[in-house]
């Protein structure tokens, strides 16, 4: 019954959706990203702003070409004054709406650092939410491959990561037995199971022949979509499964992993992360960062010395807890930062977007998303202040793994 309710309640939702007025912002746009072999990066960016350009519905409050300039994908070269011997690289893959801007602060990080650093921009992203609606997993995999074939063709050493469905994409191709094996992987709360509706992701295809989108909510971020469709959750879906196909044909995984997450995530399961990490990834250089509240323990049962804990609940900065899209974004971030357009506002709970934006700034406080009660009015937290501890524990993790020592 409980299936049932829940087809109802889309097919319903669906319903709803298919009466309202189409607009630019929900349909496809004139032109789409493929999955073409990746013969030179710098004629691959160009093709890319090409196709944002022509996309591109741009947001209210940001100019449009620097909103093109947002989502575009980007190269960082090791600084100056890196040794021209031996080179290392990691290619990024961004998250399920999102876009490569999420990686701007640890590219820059792992730049200086003498990583060059290569992203790519997901079919269906970066442009409108209606261009979610045709995109397809087969091309996410296929974009994936293509990028890390050619960065690993150009340093000695690669590397692949990726944050939410991109660490799931990142993972099945880093456990796949075609290409050339990465030296590592990062994943930073990766989309190996979901919390709330994981169950019912198979339901998508069969709602999505009703309508496109799921909800279709204001557009306020200029480099993530906040609408929904369904055709999203059938490709994610695909990818998860794919992903936990990878992770459980094995009993031992010998594969370097870097892992990220918080614990207040909405949106990925942290127990099953932890499970995964403890049991199939065997290698004793791997290592996992938990954003949690310190003041409770942590259950003995999941104890590993690999794990290390940073303190999500920092009263004086009003944080009650880490938001699943804080983790990659240093404080002084252009757009999500401390003072920056995003950091207020942008997703509060239980609170109209007015309501939240009349509040004293003591009244507001930070958290992940919620649709429960709390006691205090809460936003969804958009930066990591640990983000120094991150950036240093992924760097340190590339450096040992270069070099073969454990960190």
């Amino acid at each position: 019954m409980t299936i049932l309710r829940t087809l109802l309640v889309l097919l319903a939702l669906a319903t709803t959706a298919a009466c309202a007025t189409s607009t630019q912002l929900y349909s496809p746009g004139p032109s789409t990203l493929g999955a073409e072999p990746v013969t030179d990066f710098d004629r691959y960016l160009e093709s890319v702003k090409a196709y944002v350009d022509t996309n591109l519905v741009p947001v209210d409050g940001f100019e449009r070409e620097q909103q093109v300039l947002w989502n575009l994908p980007y190269r960082l070269a090791p600084a100056a004054g890196c040794s021209s011997g031996d080179r290392t690289g990691i290619l990024l893959v961004h998250g399920l709406s999102d876009s490569p801007f999420v990686f701007r602060d640890l590219a820059r990080y792992l730049a200086d650092r003498c990583v060059e650093v290569r992203t790519l921009l997901l079919q269906g992203h970066g442009t409108r939410p209606g261009d979610m609606v045709t995109a397809s997993a087969d091309v996410w995999r296929d974009q994936v491959r293509n990028h890390f074939i050619a960065l690993s063709q150009d340093v000695d050493r690669a590397f692949i990561g990726g944050f939410s469905l991109g660490g799931a994409l990142a993972t099945d191709y880093a456990l796949s037995e075609t290409g050339p094996r990465p030296e590592g992987l990062i994943a930073i709360a990766p989309a190996w199971q979901l919390n709330g509706l994981r169950d019912y992701l198979w339901l998508a295809p069969i709602a999505d022949v009703f309508a496109d989108f799921v909800e279709k909510e204001p557009e306020l971020n200029p480099v993530k979509y906040e609408s929904f469709s369904f055709n999203a959750g059938s490709q994610i879906g695909d990818v998860i499964s794919a992903a936990q196909g990878r992770i459980i044909q094995q009993d031992s995984i010998d594969m370097p992993l870097f892992l990220a997450a918080t614990e207040a995530d909405s949106v990925i399961n942290l127990d099953y992360l932890v499970t995964q990490f403890r049991e199939r990834f065997s290698n004793s250089g791997n290592a996992m960062v938990i954003f949690r509240d310190t003041r409770t323990a942590w259950p003995e049962a999941q104890a590993d010395e690999r794990i290390r804990f940073l303190n999500s609940y920092l009263p004086d900065a009003n944080i009650l807890e880490f938001s699943h899209q804080s983790l990659l974004v240093a404080p002084d971030n252009e757009l999500y930062g401390l003072g920056a357009p995003l950091q207020r506002c942008l997703e509060p709970n239980n609170i109209s977007l007015e309501g939240c934006r009349q509040l004293p700034q003591d009244d507001l406080w930070f958290s992940a998303w919620h649709d429960t009660e709390r006691p205090v009015y809460t936003s969804r937290l958009t930066y990591n202040p640990w983000f120094d501890d991150l950036a240093e524990a992924v760097g340190t993790f590339i450096q040992a793994n270069e070099s073969g020592e454990a960190p």
